[in-house]
């Protein structure tokens, strides 16, 4: 399990580094996540806030409810959440 904290750890810093996201764009984003699986008809929305971000490429991103896609995003900002509670990152 701490192997699986740490990993999720390392993505939200690469995220942050590599594709220049900001943590409150992380949280924003896994935030409109959660919102989609309690309210699917979201998704086209939130897809389209991963193309702007540049989280994902167009072609990348199903047209279709993508679970994966979605819960990876829930847990990123869950975890960006955290991480700036804990000072390891700044918000």
């Amino acid at each position: 399990m701490i192997d699986q904290v740490e990993q999720t750890k390392q993505m939200v810093r690469e995220a942050m580094i590599e594709e220049g996201i900001t943590s409150k764009t992380l949280i924003r984003l896994g935030k409109m996540a959660e919102d989609v699986l309690q309210d699917k008809s979201l998704y086209p929305k939130f897809s389209q806030a991963i193309i702007d971000s540049d989280l994902a490429e167009e072609e990348d991103v199903s047209k279709s409810i993508d679970y994966q896609l979605v819960g990876v995003v829930a847990t990123l900002g869950e975890m960006a959440r955290q991480m700036i509670a804990s000072g390891e990152i700044e918000g």
